[in-house]
């Protein structure tokens, strides 16, 4: 895989989001996910025990897992991000100053957007590939036209979309697809790892079949 993280993100067709309110078996979930063969993951800062998560993840897993902070509403959060480990920063909204620090810092901006103008607004200030949210509700359709007037843009649909509808989006040009509870539940317990496991391998087989 290319060590640029969008071209990551495009090699792996998919983000495992850790929306997590107990960090506890982060290590274990982040290990089950890449024995499963996906590889990008995601830990979204909306809790006080994600920035140690995600610096535990960084030092366990191997150095060819590619790992991000999500929802990341402040501009000062993204240094934070950095300092953890994460390669890329995802937020639900689009703020051009987040993207800029995000740049500055090195780091994959993904701001989020939900119209046309958040969309080009997260071109505008520099990102490459840009978060539709909630794309669930908005549906595969609403990609679809956006490609019409940003043809060739990034998008990394995010909300909403189950772990088995992957190959879907996809095909209909998403870059990469983000999955959240579906795949890894907020609350996991040591049981939920042949689950979460299983789940990601059915997200590889339909990156791998959209992609033939």
């Amino acid at each position: 895989m290319s060590p640029d993280p969008l071209e990551r993100l495009r090699d792996s067709g998919a983000v495992a989001i850790m929306r997590l309110r107990d960090h506890g078996l982060s290590v274990e979930i982040g290990h089950a996910l890449a024995g499963a063969g996906l590889a990008v993951m995601e830990v979204t800062l909306d809790d006080p025990g994600a920035l140690g998560a995600l610096r535990a993840l960084a030092d366990a897993l191997p150095a060819d897992v590619l790992l991000g902070a999500g929802t990341v509403r402040r501009v000062e959060q993204v240094a934070e991000a950095a300092d953890a480990g994460a390669r890329f920063c995802l937020s639900p909204h689009c703020d051009p100053a987040i993207v800029e620090a995000a740049l500055a810092a090195g780091l994959e901006p993904v701001p989020g957007a939900g119209t046309a103008t958040e969309v080009a607004r997260g071109l505008d200030a520099g990102a490459r590939v840009v978060k539709l949210f909630p794309a669930g509700p908005l549906g595969i359709g609403y990609m679809k036209a956006l490609h019409g007037p940003f043809r060739g843009a990034a998008f990394l649909p995010t909300g909403g979309i189950r772990h088995d509808g992957v190959g879907a989006w996809l095909e209909a040009g998403a870059t990469a697809v983000g999955l959240g509870s579906d795949l890894v539940p907020a609350l996991p317990q040591a049981s939920d790892l042949d689950r979460i496991a299983a789940r990601a391998a059915v997200v590889v087989d339909q990156v791998a079949s959209a992609r033939a």
